[in-house]
């Protein structure tokens, strides 16, 4: 397809009509943007060339009719790439293509009204689901409002817009999250039945450390310092559209020293030893990561199989079935039970903020004031 052309409008004044090829819009419809140049054919074919590189690069912009899809694309490309993370990336295109520009797309930008925005979000709640079975969770919505938020504080700061309409309008309120985990109990039987699985390593490093499913598979061995007894967090492995993919973790307050008991020690010095003979077994056909978790032919884990395994190991022995991610949380309360004080766990577990820890586990703090009430009534006496 001809991507540009170029037309004589008047010799007189030497003035050529350049028409560039846009994308289409959502519907399919054609779309064009045409300029005017003076000069001979020679400057006219350079201005072509310049705005189709422009066009390919993402700098070319018809703010004019934009429509709020295009701008979602644009955002994406020169805001999101250069200052997210590839699987935040990934989670925002499929929210866009999945929900927002099928509904909102098609309204172009300077003229999306908050009442626009409120029916969106009501719409989802009843109907949103792609499979027409049911309305997305409130959850669901809140992100699908955080991303246009987002997406239109930066156009305001483009210069796009005059101000960002989804300061209008509210979002549903989600239910408070509660944190599943654990007792004591079903921790120690999770240890004693996963200890002839797989995945057994990952499962003990998140129940002595707390990590993240993706800081767990993403362990490098560089990373474990068996002689001062911690875990350094400083990556993450991660499913992309272009496969598993070694990251940075998910904020810089996630990159973090985490100290570790003897026993946990001792199993992992066991475990790089058992490493060590496969690879020698098994030669050429060993998969080298140098990675902490991963099958015995050094093959890593894709996170999403990982969970499903996890899943199956909790079903077969009469567990709660709880994510991988509650490993953390269990870890979270058994530090809480110990007494260690929440700004403690909160640098273990890499949160933002301290408050995130308080929220996710003031259940558990007010059960231990409870038990701090009750010793005084050991300790003094009144008649």
């Amino acid at each position: 397809m001809n991507r540009g052309n170029i037309t004589l409008v008047s010799k007189e004044k030497k003035s050529w009509k350049v028409r560039i090829e846009l994308p289409k819009e959502i519907n399919g419809k054609r779309k064009q943007k045409s300029y005017t140049v003076y000069g001979n054919r020679k400057d006219a074919e350079i201005f072509l060339t310049e705005k189709l590189r422009e066009l390919d690069t993402g700098l070319l912009v018809d703010t004019k009719k934009m429509t709020f899809g295009e701008y979602l694309d644009y955002w994406l490309k020169e805001y999101c790439y250069n200052n997210l993370s590839i699987n935040t990336i990934e989670g925002y295109e499929q929210y866009i293509n999945k929900h927002i520009k099928s509904s909102l797309g098609n309204i172009q930008l300077d003229k999306l009204k908050p009442l626009q925005l409120q029916s969106f979000y009501s719409e989802k709640l009843e109907n949103g689901k792609i499979n027409g079975k049911g309305g997305l969770s409130k959850q669901t919505v809140r992100t699908l409002h955080r991303i246009i938020h987002g997406a239109l504080t930066q156009a305001v700061k483009w210069q796009l817009v005059v101000r960002n309409v989804a300061d209008c309008v509210e979002p549903p309120k989600p239910k408070k999250y509660e944190a599943k985990f654990l007792n004591d109990e079903q921790t120690n039987l999770l240890i004693e039945k996963a200890k002839n699985s797989d995945i057994y390593i990952p499962i003990i490093i998140a129940i002595y450390t707390g990590m993240r499913r993706g800081e767990v598979l993403g362990l490098s061995w560089q990373n474990v310092n068996f002689d001062k007894k911690y875990i350094r967090v400083v990556q993450e492995l991660s499913c992309t559209k272009q496969g598993l993919k070694i990251l940075p973790p998910k904020t810089n307050k996630s990159i973090r020293n985490i100290a570790i008991p003897d026993t946990l020690v001792k199993i992992l010095k066991k475990h790089k030893a058992e490493q060590m003979k496969n690879k020698l077994l098994l030669g050429e056909e060993y998969q080298n990561f140098d990675m902490v978790c991963t099958y015995p032919n050094g093959k890593l884990f894709y996170p999403k199989r990982f969970s499903a395994k996890f899943n199956e190991l909790l079903n077969k022995n009469g567990l709660p079935v709880i994510r991988f991610h509650d490993l953390r949380h269990s870890h979270a309360s058994l530090l809480v039970k110990l007494g260690i004080q929440p700004k403690v766990i909160s640098e273990r577990l890499g949160h933002s903020n301290i408050g995130i820890t308080m929220d996710l586990y003031s259940h558990l703090y007010e059960e231990v004031d409870r038990e701090v009430a009750d010793v005084f009534d050991t300790l003094i006496k009144i008649n």
